[in-house]
C-alpha cells in the first residue's frame, strides 16, 4: 500500500487554488483535469513531452517549487510514461473528466516513444477504485463511451475475438480510422452459468503504427536473446535487467497486482493490474495474502503459456521455524542466475526491517508485507538490485545482500515456457 498525503500537501495546495483559509479550519483543495486534449489526436501524436507539460501540469518531485496545482506525475524518470489519477493524492482527489466533461475518469497513462506521444490507456471503471457498480449502470456507461468514441473516431468498431492468453474473458471493440487505433474492453460479466461482477471498463488508444501487443496485435512473445540483450553491466560493477515498464500502483495495496504487470508487460504479456487483482484475490486496501497469492499465481501459469516456480516458499518459512530451507548462498546464485537469463524475479519481503538505498519514502509504505521485483545484484558491493511500483524515482533501487536475505518470505520467477 502506498500514501504520500502530507498536511503541508493541503495548505500549500488550498493556497494555490485561492481558497482562502478561516481560523482553525481547513479546505482541501479541488484539483482537476479536462483530458479532452487526449482525444484529439491528430494533435496529440504530435506532443513530445515538453508539449505534454505545457498542456498540463506535472507535479514536481519539491512540492515547495510547485507554482500551480499538478494534474498529472510522470511515472518514471525518462518521462516516457504520464499518469492521471483521481488517487494521485491520499488526502484530496483528482476529477478527472473526458467527454466534454459527461464522463469521469479514474486514470489514464500516455505513453511516449521515440520522444512523441504514441499510446494512451484510460480508465473509467475498475473496481479497485471505483468500488462496486449495478450492472445496469455500467451498461449505460459502456454504451455512452461507445458512442461518443465513434464521434471521435468517425468509423464504426469491429468486435474483437477474445484474447486466450486473457487474465479474464474480456469483450474488446476496435475502432481503425487514420488517425490511430481505439480500443474499448470490459470483462466478460453475463456470462450464462456463472455469477460474475464488472470490473474494469478502459479504453486504449494507439497512433498510426504504435498498435502493439497491448492492443490486441499479434505478437511472436520474447525469446531467451531478447531476453539476454537487456542485461546492463556497469563500471560500477551493476549487473541489471533493463526496460522493465514502470506501473504505479497508487493508493491501493496492489503491490502484488502491480508487480505482476510490469512483470507481463516486460514479457509483452497482456494483463493490467486491475485484472491481476482480481486473479491474484488483492484487496484494494489491505493488499494480498501472500499465501493466497501463491496459490492464485500458481494457477494462471497454463493461461500465459509461462512457468511459475516457488523459489522461496512461504509456506516452508512459515512451517518450519522461519527457516527457508535455502541458504544465503543459494538465494545470491539465484538472484545471478535469473539476472544473468535477463528474468524479473517477484520478491515477497516484509518491509522496513533493514536499510535500503534510497531509503523508504517518507509518508509511504514502511512496514509489513510487501512485493518488488529484483531485477540485479552487485557482487563487488554485495548488493542486490530492485524496483518498486511507486512510480518515477523507484526505478532502481538496492540493499545489502545478506539484508534481503534476512527480509525475504517469498521468492518467484514467472517467465516463458523454456526459459
Amino acid at each position: 500500500m502506498k500514501s504520500v498525503g502530507k498536511l503541508g500537501l493541503i495548505l500549500c495546495f488550498s493556497v494555490l487554488c485561492g481558497q482562502a483559509q478561516e481560523p482553525g479550519q481547513r479546505r482541501l483543495p479541488e484539483l482537476a483535469a479536462d483530458l479532452d486534449a487526449l482525444l484529439n489526436l491528430s494533435e496529440l501524436w504530435k506532443w513530445s513531452s515538453e508539449k505534454f507539460e505545457a498542456s498540463y501540469v506535472a507535479k514536481l518531485e519539491d512540492q515547495k517549487q510547485q507554482q500551480k496545482p499538478p494534474q498529472f506525475e510522470w511515472v518514471n524518470a525518462d518521462k516516457s510514461r504520464a499518469r492521471f489519477s483521481r488517487h494521485m493524492f491520499s488526502n484530496v482527489e483528482t476529477k478527472l473528466t473526458m467527454f466534454g466533461g459527461s464522463i469521469n475518469v479514474e486514470e489514464a497513462i500516455v505513453e511516449f516513444v521515440n520522444g512523441k506521444a504514441a499510446r494512451e490507456t484510460v480508465s473509467f471503471y475498475n473496481r479497485g477504485d471505483s468500488g462496486d457498480i449495478e450492472v445496469p449502470a455500467f451498461d449505460k456507461l459502456f454504451k455512452t463511451i461507445g458512442q461518443n468514441l465513434g464521434q471521435v473516431m468517425k468509423v464504426a468498431p469491429k468486435r474483437q475475438i477474445m484474447s486466450a492468453n486473457a487474465a479474464l474473458p474480456v469483450t474488446s471493440w476496435m475502432w481503425s480510422a487514420p488517425a490511430g487505433v481505439a480500443l474499448l474492453e470490459y470483462n466478460e460479466y453475463n456470462t450464462p452459468g456463472k455469477v460474475t461482477k464488472p470490473e474494469f471498463l478502459r479504453m486504449k488508444l494507439a497512433a498510426p503504427g504504435q498498435a502493439d501487443w497491448s492492443m490486441g496485435k499479434m505478437a511472436m512473445g520474447v525469446q531467451r536473446m531478447e531476453l539476454q540483450q537487456r542485461v546492463t553491466k556497469t563500471p560500477e560493477g551493476d549487473i541489471y535487467i533493463s526496460g522493465v515498464p514502470m506501473v504505479d500502483q497508487g493508493q491501493k495495496g496492489y503491490c502484488v497486482a502491480a508487480s505482476c504487470q510490469r512483470l507481463f508487460e516486460y514479457m509483452r504479456i497482456p494483463c493490467d493490474q486491475h485484472e491481476m487483482a482480481k486473479l491474484v484475490s488483492a484487496d484494494a486496501e489491505k493488499g494480498a495474502n501472500i499465501f493466497g497469492m501463491q496459490k492464485s499465481l500458481a494457477k494462471i501459469d497454463g493461461a500465459f503459456k509461462v512457468t511459475f516456480k516457488p523459489l522461496i516458499n512461504p509456506e516452508l518459512y512459515y512451517t518450519n521455524g522461519r527457516k527457508r530451507r535455502v541458504s544465503d548462498k543459494q538465494f545470491v546464485s539465484i538472484v545471478k542466475e535469473y539476472t544473468d537469463k535477463g528474468v524479473p524475479l517477484l520478491w515477497g519481503l516484509a518491509l522496513g526491517e533493514k536499510e535500503e538505498d534510497p531509503p523508504l519514502p517518507r509518508g509511504g509504505q514502511v512496514s509489513g508485507g510487501h512485493m518488488r521485483l529484483i531485477i540485479g545484484y552487485n557482487t563487488a558491493k554485495n548488493q542486490i538490485l530492485f524496483t518498486d511500483s511507486w512510480g518515477a524515482g523507484h526505478e532502481l533501487k538496492r540493499m545489502a545482500l545478506l539484508d534481503a536475505y534476512d527480509v525475504t518470505m517469498g521468492l518467484y520467477s514467472m517467465a516463458p515456457r523454456g526459459l
